[in-house]
């Protein structure tokens, strides 16, 4: 392994134009604004699909790329090193040998540092080592990103081993954001949205990415803590379907509890998927449509006491510690009385479909 990386160190030494450009060593330029940043695992035989992507964008402006190579063994180093001088845009990559277990979180956020290292003021996303970005993923984003502070791209699963129930659960999850959207409409959302928050399709300025401390070395879902708590602080998180990215259907991944270790666990049990109750999700997107409504009134936010079950005072808290009403939505309102109901996703797919007819402030 150490070997690979004295290589792509070697390669991006050399003398040509391109490989200047790549030498992890540079100095970041100024006129490259915006960078993608990639955690890798052993990816050898998906990485040609990545760069070929990234190499085919349109409408694009210079971008840069960042490669983690989370303890590669497979000639992922050795695969760049020969690709990158023949790429329309620049490499940079750092190898990490500590043979430590794979946590995603932790590989993200070195792919990010490496980003900011080179691109101090501009933009910052982030894909997965086996995805494809659509040919305007870049130029989409960038667009999406003049009316919000974080994109979400959309995920589209592909392969001959695609899952048939987790087509139903990723329907079934973008209708509840459509539902989510009809009873807390945001002036920032997409008209053509969708549920996902993932780390293959996230989109975010650099200044945004520091103020929130950046992902967290978590084992699995980081991607979804980021948007979270960027809510929790104010920012406007766009869950836009225009940006997609195409990523593998396969059953074992690099890390574990990831979308992979998702679809081997659905093929193994086919009663697997639990969700929560539409009904309670409903009663949460109502109630925060009435807080982000509510913020700064003192009298309307007085009001929510009831319908949230907490005192007037710890409301009064909570909303002087809030910089806007999407900060103060996204923490005042937790889950109903008695918690979130977890019911099977056939129980979930029927309550869905009859829930436009009901008052949903009240049904929880």
């Amino acid at each position: 392994m150490q070997e690979a990386c004295q290589l792509l160190q070697a390669a991006f030494a050399g003398g040509n134009d391109v490989a200047a450009k790549n030498s992890p060593l540079i100095v970041p330029n100024p006129d490259i604004r915006t960078a993608i940043a990639i955690p890798l695992r052993n990816e050898v035989d998906r990485l040609p699909r990545l760069l070929s992507a990234l190499a085919g964008q349109v409408d694009a402006p210079p971008f840069l790329c960042c490669l983690f190579l989370d303890n590669c063994d497979d000639g992922s180093g050795e695969l760049i090193a020969r690709l990158a001088p023949k790429l329309p845009f620049p490499i940079v990559t750092e190898c990490c040998f500590a043979g430590l277990a794979p946590n995603a979180g932790a590989a993200r956020r070195r792919a990010m540092a490496l980003a900011l290292t080179h691109v101090a003021d501009g933009t910052v996303m982030t894909t997965d080592a086996d995805s494809q970005p659509a040919a305007d993923w870049i130029a989409t984003n960038l667009a999406a990103l003049r009316r919000a502070d974080i994109v979400a791209g959309r995920v589209v699963q592909a392969g001959p081993a695609t899952s048939l129930l987790q087509d139903r659960v990723i329907t079934y999850l973008d209708r509840l954001h459509a539902l989510r959207r009809t009873l807390d409409p945001v002036p920032w959302e997409s008209v053509e949205t969708h549920h996902w928050t993932s780390g293959a399709s996230l989109a975010l300025t650099v200044d945004v990415y520091r103020q929130l401390g950046g992902f967290l070395e978590l084992i699995h879902g980081e991607d979804a803590q980021l948007a979270d708590a960027a809510s929790r602080k104010g920012y406007r998180v766009r869950r836009d379907a225009r940006v997609t990215v195409t990523t593998s259907s396969r059953r074992k991944g690099r890390v574990p509890h990831g979308f992979a270790a998702t679809l081997a666990a659905y093929d193994a049990d086919p009663d697997k998927p639990q969700v929560a109750h539409p009904a309670d999700e409903a009663w949460r997107f109502a109630l925060q449509a009435q807080a982000r409504a509510a913020f700064g009134s003192r009298e309307a936010e007085q009001a929510l006491a009831g319908p949230l079950g907490l005192p007037q005072r710890e409301i009064a808290e909570v909303s002087s510690e809030c910089r806007n009403g999407e900060a103060f939505a996204s923490r005042i309102v937790g889950a109903p009385a008695g918690g979130m109901r977890i019911v099977s996703l056939a129980h979930a797919e029927a309550v869905l479909t009859g829930l436009g007819q009901v008052d949903l402030v009240g049904v929880a």
